[in-house]
């Protein structure tokens, strides 16, 4: 499973998929990794997230402290999950058969597959959106062109992508620069605002720190997918600190850029961006929609790719086979893509109420899975893992974990009376003014409880004769 089999580290197409990365395929410096991050989150999806944090009440100074806060809190776990990358060769969801069970993991990558479902859905209509504007095909269509570009880019995998990142990265950081400035300029120009709001409100802040939490956690479950094939030797604090630059600069930077974009122009932040770009002529606005089509597509690969590796970790759970090379990867990146852009023709009408409420839905899910996996990495094993046992059901970390599942649903159900969204609003977050606090409490709930566990279960076999 390990061999290389004749492959070479400057792979064009990928041949692996969810096993072992061996030590002569490793290869990259863990620098490479800001690029990654930097270029992935540099994109439309972030600006509307950041758009989505504005509320009645909340005034737009209050509203950059509660995305600085979720960015930096949200950083900080997606961050984390990236430095497991070189030292396991892993991806990050199969790795969870240590803290689930190897059959029990199978239950959070359901919610992880969504969750990549429904971050493509909304970045191929905020792209179509922008394709649209640049050369007036209908947005239909804009779905399905940014779609086949975003499947070809995961077909050829790995290097592929941190090329592609890495390039991105430069154009889109330029762009948003003139962007930011022109904002800026249009609004001490005396532009009136289009949402005035002033004050604070708790509800509205403590949505504004819980959506840019998610936008940044929602990497977590295939951040050190990229990060697996660097060499095992790469320092833990380099892959950390480089990853946490990479997303935690470009997504602050954005989502408060959405924010006051949101407050000064009506309309969707496609529209809007465009308003400002004109500021610079046509040829600015025509070189800003073509960046903002790279960002989707290249996301939205980052978005096929992974949930490709987690759906085959899911079916390989039941179906031990994960070789094939190329035909493999077919197989399971067409059926996502032809999902993921049937969602995207779902989600076009009413697209900013339905990502907000997503991405509350999302850290709700993801929350008490994020605290388990961090907590087992750093706390109760200590980066210590039986590779080859992780693909064996009947390997030391068993078929169904008992703490794990229980940790995750306990901290699941603690945070149902702190949740406010479209769905449903507990009891508490109605005194909070609608306030979700709910991933908060997963995090705590989740990781005190499997910590406690998982070191009753150690003592025990400790002191077993």
């Amino acid at each position: 499973m390990g061999e290389a089999r004749g492959e070479r580290p400057d792979f064009l197409v990928e041949k692996r998929s969810i096993e072992f990365i061996p030590h002569e395929l490793r290869h990259g410096k863990p620098s490479d990794l800001m690029y990654v991050w930097f270029g992935a989150n540099m994109e439309l999806p972030v600006v509307a997230a950041g758009a989505a944090t504005v509320a009645s009440g909340l005034s737009l100074g209050w509203t950059v402290v509660g995305i600085v806060i979720g960015v930096l809190v949200g950083t900080l776990f997606m961050a984390s999950h990236s430095a497991q990358g070189p030292h396991l060769g892993l991806p990050q969801m199969i790795q969870s058969r240590a803290q689930f069970g190897y059959y029990g993991a199978a239950f959070p990558l359901i919610f992880v597959v969504v969750m990549y479902l429904g971050f493509y859905a909304a970045g191929v209509v905020l792209g179509a959106q922008a394709l649209t504007a640049l050369t007036g095909l209908p947005l239909s269509a804009g779905i399905i062109v940014l779609s086949v570009l975003s499947t070809l880019v995961a077909i050829f995998g790995y290097n592929l992508i941190h090329r592609f990142e890495r390039y991105l990265s430069y154009l889109v950081a330029a762009v948003f620069l003139v962007l930011s400035v022109l904002l800026v300029s249009a609004h001490h120009g005396g532009a009136p605002m289009a949402n005035p709001t002033s004050g604070f409100a708790l509800g509205p802040f403590l949505l504004a720190i819980s959506v840019p939490a998610v936008s940044q956690l929602g990497f977590a479950p295939y951040v050190a997918d990229y990060a697996r094939y660097l060499p095992e030797s790469t320092s833990v604090r380099s892959v950390f600190w480089y990853t946490y630059a990479g997303v935690g600069v470009s997504g602050a930077w954005l989502m408060v850029f959405g924010a006051a974009l949101q407050q000064q122009f009506t309309g969707g932040p496609v529209a809007a961006i465009g308003t400002v770009a004109s500021g610079a002529g046509s040829w600015f606005t025509a070189i800003t929609y073509l960046a903002l089509i790279l960002g989707v597509f290249s996301i939205n690969a980052l978005n096929i790719y992974g949930a490709y590796m987690s759906s085959l970790t899911f079916v390989t759970t039941f179906r031990r086979r994960f070789s094939g090379g190329l035909a493999l990867r077919l197989a399971y990146l067409l059926p996502v893509a032809v999902l993921s852009t049937y969602l995207g023709f779902l989600y076009k009408d009413n697209l900013l109420d339905t990502f907000e409420t997503f991405l509350v839905l999302v850290l709700a899910l993801m929350s008490p899975w994020t605290a388990i996996n961090l907590v087992d990495y750093y706390l109760i094993r200590k980066g210590r893992y039986d590779v080859d046992a992780i693909y064996q059901p009947n390997g030391i970390y068993g078929r169904l974990s008992a703490a794990g599942i229980s940790a995750y649903l306990v901290g699941f159900a603690a945070q149902v009376p702190f949740m406010s969204n479209d769905v449903y609003t507990g009891p508490i977050a109605r005194a909070l003014h609608g306030g979700d606090v709910s991933w908060v409490i997963g995090v705590m709930v989740s990781g005190a409880l499997y910590l406690v566990a998982m070191r009753r279960t150690t003592a025990a076999l400790v002191s077993s004769p």
